[in-house]
């Protein structure tokens, strides 16, 4: 729950303190119960490390004191176009609040603090934060390390340091984004009295991470929710062309659709290809690369599209709040758990059933090699682990994974499944978790059945029923096999072929009279 989808209507009761605040500030009628125990810290001055599962109202926690406590909240975001959405949403919500009660706020309670304003603008915003009048401001890390800005800040007697989507300290802060390193030092200098990290995701090495940078002097509770999604169907899907898979995904998931890509150009790539094979789909990408201009237009398009796929970095994976998304894709192995558990979390913020897929191959395994960072390697090799086991709950392995006990998403025995062990939702408690991708077999079949004939290139055409001159005259639409994929593009055909020949099931002879045909490889 957030400002942005709580009720006006105020609830019956006034007794409890920290209820009727909400109501009396922001309207709101309902409190979890977790929310009102991390709400009591806050006014009680408790530092703490909160870790709540993706739409389970982070942001209310800190919205709500924010305008009780005597100073501004100061809320750190890593992402420009997270600090856009939230701030969006925020002062939207405000905006349509009743001018009731002891309080009645505008949408200028809510402001930002990025890099590129002018004198103009940060001499309003610290005014107003000096005044009162901007209770929230929303920043990233480096434009608050600005030493003008840091005297600012200290001068404007910040009440509450949040640092939003803190896990970024250990997965961002010893790599690419030194200034998470710097923010316990920062909560120093503008000597604030109160810190709170919130992460969806941490397993207990990250929340160590976290304590050492924010909490080095200090003692912080630890606040943690259960990670699990119930309404999320997990699988992890083995494959030899992550293009046919996705384009096949495309027409069998529930949409919409949100596609998880390692890299900026394959996340480009893939969206052409999609509009290329699938005319007139509605297909765009997203990443950190596009100017504010053009992500703000893909964000506004993606929000109201009940139909749209996006192909996108982890640019997309955190804080923006659409909650329709029925399926999310991972194309490549994730980072760590924390990583994936974040990204999957964006499926089924509305509460109905989603589905989340993973996809992996020999390019994650290849990847793997290409870590030198020895904690990034570890965690990585976990979470390609999860996407190898076809044994054990899927939903327990990500629970060990982050460090948490399996018993709350234990499985349960299922007499119509046979005694097998069923949860709410994952490949393997149903018995349907893939053990060869798709593809391997008629490849493998063909090759060991044909050995030496043909080159890779007439393989390709000929299990993908390819129809041209060559084919014909070269009488490959005669040989047994042919078309026994005739739903894939060739190019899909050809980068299986190459991917069950760098595992070595198939490899291409090395002289003699059949060189540089197929034949059965090592391992085949």
């Amino acid at each position: 729950m957030s400002i942005a989808s709580a009720s006006v209507v105020p609830p019956p009761d006034d007794a409890d303190p920290i209820a009727s605040l909400a109501r009396r500030i922001l309207a709101v009628r309902y409190l979890f119960p977790i929310q009102r125990f991390v709400i009591s810290n806050v006014l009680e001055g408790r530092h703490q490390i909160v870790v709540l599962p993706t739409g389970s109202g982070k942001s209310l926690c800190f919205q709500v004191p924010a305008f009780a406590l005597p100073g501004p909240t100061l809320v750190l975001v890593p992402l420009l176009s997270l600090l856009q959405d939230q701030r969006r949403r925020m002062r939207e919500a405000l905006a349509r609040l009743p001018a009731t009660g002891d309080a009645a706020w505008s949408a200028d309670a809510v402001s930002v603090l990025r890099g590129g304003l002018g004198p103009r603008e940060k001499a309003e915003l610290f005014d107003g934060m000096r005044a009162g009048r901007i209770r929230i401001v929303l920043a990233t890390p480096e434009a608050c390390l600005v030493p003008a800005t840091v005297r600012e800040l200290e001068d404007c007697r910040v009440s509450h340091l949040v640092v939003d989507e803190a896990h970024c300290i250990g997965e961002w802060g010893d790599t690419f984004r030194p200034a998470y390193l710097e923010l316990g030092r920062l909560a120093r200098e503008i000597r604030v009295p109160l810190i709170t990290a919130f992460t969806a995701t941490a397993s207990e090495a990250v929340i160590a991470r976290i304590r050492e940078v924010l909490f080095p002097d200090v003692e912080a509770r630890v606040l943690v929710g259960d990670p699990d999604r119930p309404n999320i169907d997990y699988a992890a899907v083995p494959v030899l062309s992550k293009t046919h898979e996705i384009c096949r995904l495309a027409s069998t998931l529930p949409r919409p659709i949100l596609v998880f890509c390692r890299s900026r150009g394959g996340a480009e790539l893939l969206a052409r290809l999609l509009r290329v094979r699938r005319p007139g789909e509605e297909a765009f990408f997203y990443h950190a690369g596009l100017s504010h201009p053009e992500r703000s237009k893909v964000e506004e398009w993606f929000f109201r599209s009940d139909r749209g796929i996006l192909l996108s970095t982890s640019a997309y994976g955190m804080g923006v709040d659409k909650p329709n998304i029925r399926s999310v894709v991972h194309r490549d192995v994730p980072p760590s758990v924390e990583s994936y558990l974040q990204e999957t979390g964006r499926a089924g913020r509305d509460g109905k059933p989603s589905r989340a897929v993973l996809l992996f191959s020999r390019e994650d395994e290849s990847f793997a090699r290409t870590l030198s960072d020895p904690a990034q390697a570890a965690r990585y090799a976990a979470m390609l682990g999860y996407a190898l086991a076809a044994e054990g709950c899927r939903r327990e392995r990500l629970a060990v994974l982050i460090g948490r006990d399996a018993a709350s998403t234990a499985a349960t025995s299922d007499a119509a499944s046979g005694g097998r062990p069923v949860c709410s939702g994952c490949d393997v408690c149903r018995g349907e978790a893939a053990l060869v991708a798709s593809g391997e077999a008629e490849i493998r079949s063909f090759v060991r059945r044909c050995r030496r004939r043909f080159v890779p290139a007439q393989v390709r055409d000929i299990l993908a029923g390819r129809r041209s001159w060559d084919v014909r005259r070269s009488f490959l639409d005669a040989v047994p096999g042919y078309g026994s994929l005739s739903g894939w593009d060739p190019d899909d055909v050809e980068e299986a072929i190459g991917a069950l020949r760098a595992g070595g099931w198939i490899a291409t002879a090395k002289r003699g009279p059949w060189k540089g045909r197929l034949t059965v490889g090592r391992a085949g």
